[in-house]
């Protein structure tokens, strides 16, 4: 099986990527840099890869270079994910940081046509059972232990020259900005930006609707 995941930059893709990589049968490129498209790959193994939002490989290009079997979109709060990538000297590489965000929007709004599963970073580092369910129905069974980052650079790029030596000699290999030994339980909330919120209803309103939508139900009162 070929599992794509798709996200912005610093929205936690890479790290949820890593924990699927964890499969010890499977292949991973758990960050394919923003200069690069998904590659093709002739292997018959399970690989995972992630790839991220830009102005300059669209999704259709990624699908029909790595010709993934399922494809998820991973979501963070767009205020969280703006703070974080503003602060890298990346931002504006493959596509300004704000047209980014206005593609983002665009991909989330077509999120059912698109997309076999949707996960949210929120339940992913939250340990949310729906997020194994979620990804075991697709095929791609996961548990647990795969939250402790067993399997790290070297294991996952040896795999990588063992099966498909010759990708290694067309992309470069990376692994993002995930730190620790394990999934980190703790959502890092950040200070709320009254300027930042406007200039996001303009460049994303839907992602931050379903984000505020979020919000709302989780510290509504239990009906009794």
């Amino acid at each position: 099986m070929r599992l794509l995941v798709y996200g912005m930059q610093s929205s936690g893709a890479t790290a949820f990527t890593l924990f699927l990589a964890q499969r010890p049968d499977c292949l991973a490129l758990v960050d394919i840099l923003n200069n690069y498209a998904a590659p093709r790959v002739d292997t018959e193994l399970d690989m995972v890869v992630k790839a991220v939002v830009t102005t300059a490989y669209p999704l259709e290009v990624h699908r029909e270079r790595f010709r993934p079997d399922r494809t998820v979109l991973l979501l963070r709060d767009p205020r969280d994910t703006y703070r974080s990538l503003s602060a890298k000297p990346y931002r504006n590489h493959s596509g300004l940081i704000d047209e980014k965000f206005a593609l983002i929007d665009e991909v989330f709004a077509g999120r059912e046509e698109r997309f076999d599963a949707v996960v949210h970073y929120e339940d992913f580092v939250a340990r949310d059972p729906v997020v194994l369910a979620a990804m075991t129905a697709l095929g791609w069974p996961v548990d647990d232990g795969f939250y402790d980052y067993r399997r790290r650079h070297d294991e996952l790029a040896g795999a990588l020259w063992r099966h498909v030596p010759d990708l290694m000699e067309r992309i470069e290999f990376a692994f993002g900005n995930v730190q620790g030994r394990a999934v980190s339980e703790r959502v890092r909330e950040k200070p709320q930006d009254p300027e930042l919120e406007a200039k996001l209803q303009t460049l994303c309103p839907r992602l931050l609707a379903h984000y505020r939508e979020r919000a709302a139900a989780q510290t509504a009162p239990l009906a009794l």
